[in-house]
């Protein structure tokens, strides 16, 4: 029901959604929820009957968006109180219920945090009077400040429509300075996580407001948050002008046209974690573990802590194992600094420690302030801290991910720390320490940094999250093409070509052809004309997703810009030969041919070409060349001995397919030798070669397979069809009938079409 409801109002059905709305909503007994109902119909009905007198009014279109705007808004309250009701015992709604009843001032709970942070910060700017009482002190703050921020988190995730009020307060509050960034931040996440439990245009204006802010971790936070609600709720935002206005205002902005992309380009990566952490499972990791270098080196003892299963008997290293490793490791690498999502099959299993018993965990930006990361720190030697520290510094771990790693080095024995440890520093020694701190200095993140790393953590909790099952996943498959070319609010950010091509070329390169054919096939006619590489790309992604005729008639358009493209013109052959269009495959092939006269690729693809257009004799040319540039070629003495035969140059075919039997006797080649004797009018000779043929195939199958190869030739070779099954049969049913020559010699001069 849910389902018709939202397609009705996204219609403007306000008479059906009604009539639905209050079948969902009779079984609540809730009053407020009714009235609400009650109001907005009542006021639709007073309009229309204006309406009907024949009254007009100027304001009807804007009376009847609010109606709607407050359809959509009882619709989703009913929800959750369904929900409520049906699945009391979720996250999300165990934790409605328990602030439901919490005492809550947000007043004081953001002056309870201003306290907190401005103590945390004296203490890390003044020097201790005594190192054990400040311990004590900072222990104590940290605990006060992480129930304090769990508070804020669930009370702000769950919260249901905001007022004005309300909204002044949370702009207060991520205006606050007082507050550190990292809380503020955390603040966003909350109001974003809200959002995709329940629709709140307040909260997307809290957003917007919070992307003008200089702390790129809030920003960033906040542009993530703006372009996947976007995309969840686009097709109510049409009766929110408020929300697209400002939108469109700010893609005035060339810097928010930047960072919408890098978002955008980053929630597409996203798409692809699945595929690369399955890479990294079963392709780079066991490359990697099988290495002797990886073998020797002590975090083998750090990996038998954390799993005592063992090592796989069948890792036995060879020579080239270490030279495997180090490639599957740069591969690797590669990936990350590409912005792939590399280490979520790393660390998912990290997730159960009690840090991440709480959702906000999940969403903090990584600090040592929290009691178990701080109490972890205590326990670590200081050379082996600053050894972590620094790693964690340097490391591409999105935050989710860093706190794994300190409640892993926490849950290892003390022995293990060392491990630890000394791996890390040996990786610096390696490359140059100096140059990788300077690099990575403490110092605010980049838009780009922010956002893919946040990315990455709301992939964690809507995946890996223990409770993300009751949860509306952003990320789920079916929903997430983040692409501006499917949501009518994001339509603004088309008018930019160059980001708009970088994001089609990027999804080009990652095999998303359907959605790289769509941004480019979107751009400005005008400039496709002009522009023979936008052609070039659409007729690329055309090809690789199987549409060779509308590939061709592209690349022809692109050949018509830009004729010297060497890449456009074997395109062009290409498609042309997949497409059966043998004269233009021909002439373009031609064309390659004339600057590079013994590429014996395309040589063979012309001689193909020929065979198909049965011009047998004139492919012959063309077979000699190939036979003279590369004499040992197996594929060019197959297809000249083809030509040959298929021109009736009988005795030469055989002399070829002879050889071919003697230089490799396979199934293939002995078969091809035994059709050859057997239109020579040879048959004894046939028989024994095909006998041969049937020993050496595994199987029935690969015999047939052969056997059967040269069917659709037969008429032309003078072989009857029935007569080469009896042939068969006789070959595969050992001990039966085996035709005498005679008898297999009056079908070479039969016509096919003999009945005898």
């Amino acid at each position: 029901m849910n389902i018709n409801i939202y397609s009705t109002l996204h219609e403007g059905q306000l008479l059906e959604a009604f009539n639905m709305l209050q079948t969902k909503i009779s079984s609540l007994a809730d009053w407020q929820l009714q009235e609400d109902l009650e109001s907005a119909r009542n006021t639709y009905s007073t309009m229309l009957a204006v309406i009907a007198d024949g009254i007009q009014d100027p304001m009807a279109g804007k009376i009847r968006q609010g109606i709607i705007r407050q359809a959509y808004s009882i619709n989703d309250r009913a929800n959750i109180a369904i929900r409520m009701r049906k699945t009391p015992n979720d996250k999300y709604c165990q934790t409605l219920k328990q602030c439901a009843v919490d005492t809550f001032n947000i007043t004081a709970l953001q002056t309870a945090i201003e306290t907190t942070d401005t103590q945390l910060r004296q203490l890390d700017t003044n020097p201790p009077a005594r190192e054990s009482i400040e311990q004590h002190e900072r222990e104590t703050l940290i605990a006060q400040h992480d129930t304090l921020m769990a508070q804020m988190f669930n009370h702000t995730w769950t919260s249901t429509l905001w007022t004005t009020s309300t909204y002044n307060q949370y702009t207060d509050i991520i205006s606050d300075t007082d507050i550190s960034t990292h809380d503020r931040a955390l603040v966003i996440s909350a109001v974003t996580m809200s959002m995709f439990e329940l629709f709140d245009p307040q909260k997307l204006m809290l957003l917007m407001d919070a992307y003008l802010m200089s702390e790129s971790d809030i920003t960033g936070r906040a542009l993530v948050g703006i372009i996947m609600l976007i995309i969840r709720y686009d097709k109510r935002l049409k009766h929110y002008p408020a929300i697209t206005s400002r939108f469109d205002l700010y893609t005035e902005n060339q810097q928010f046209i930047n960072d919408c992309y890098q978002a955008l380009i980053a929630l597409q990566y996203s798409k692809m974690t699945d595929t690369v952490s399955a890479k990294i499972a079963n392709d780079i990791m066991p490359a990697i573990l099988k290495s002797a270098r990886f073998k020797k080196s002590s975090i083998i003892e750090l990996n038998a802590e954390l799993n005592k299963n063992g090592e796989n008997p069948e890792w036995l290293s060879d020579p080239k194992d270490d030279s495997r490793a180090e490639e599957k490791i740069r591969q690797m690498t590669e990936m990350q600094m590409d912005g792939a999502d590399v280490y979520l099959s790393s660390f998912r299993h990290l997730k159960g420690f009690k840090f991440f018993s709480q959702l906000h965990h999940w969403l903090s930006i990584f600090s040592y302030n929290y009691p178990e990361v701080y109490a972890t720190r205590n326990t670590l030697k200081p050379e082996t801290f600053n050894i972590v520290s620094t790693l964690l510094q340097t490391a591409p771990f999105c935050d989710s991910d860093k706190f794994s790693f300190i409640s892993m080095i926490d849950s290892i024995p003390a022995t293990g720390h060392d491990i630890i440890a000394s791996q890390i520093q040996s990786q610096f020694e390696e490359a140059d320490m100096s140059d990788i701190l300077e690099r990575h200095k403490p110092r605010e993140r980049s838009m780009k940094g922010v956002i893919r790393a946040y990315i990455a953590d709301l992939y964690r909790v809507f995946k890996v999250y223990p409770y993300h099952n009751q949860m509306f996943d952003p990320f789920n498959k079916q929903l997430n093409n983040f692409s501006p070319l499917y949501t009518q609010t994001l339509k603004p950010l088309l008018a930019h070509t160059d980001q708009l091509m970088s994001l089609a070329e990027f999804m080009m390169r990652k095999g998303l052809y359907g959605d790289a054919l769509q941004l480019f096939i979107y751009m400005n006619p005008a400039e496709r004309e002009a522009d023979a590489n936008i052609w070039q790309k659409i007729g690329f992604c055309q090809q690789k997703m199987g549409q060779t005729e509308a590939a061709l008639e592209t690349y022809l358009k692109a050949y018509e810009l830009q004729p010297q493209s060497k890449w456009n013109i074997q395109h062009i052959a290409q498609t042309a030969f997949d497409s059966h269009n043998f004269d233009t495959a021909l002439k373009f092939i031609d064309y390659i041919l004339e600057g590079d006269a013994d590429n014996t690729r395309w040589l063979s693809r012309k001689a193909e070409c020929l065979f198909a257009k049965e011009q047998y004799a004139e492919s012959l040319t063309v077979l000699y060349q190939m036979a003279y540039i590369d004499e040992q070629s197996e594929r060019t003495k197959e297809m000249l001995a083809w030509g040959l035969l298929m021109s009736g140059r009988t005795d030469k075919a055989e002399k070829v397919y002879t050889e071919l039997k003697t230089e490799q006797p396979s199934v293939k080649n002995l078969t091809a030798l035994a059709n050859m004797q057997l239109i020579l009018g040879n048959a004894a000779q046939s028989m024994v070669l095909y006998r041969q043929a049937f020993d050496a195939a595994n199987d029935e199958e690969e015999f047939n397979q052969q056997f059967w190869s040269w069917k659709d030739y037969f008429p032309h070779l003078g072989l009857d069809a029935d007569k080469m099954q009896i042939i068969n049969d006789a070959i595969r049913l050992t001990g039966s009938y085996t035709p005498s020559p005679r008898d297999i010699n009056q079908q070479t001069s039969q016509s096919p079409t003999d009945d005898k």
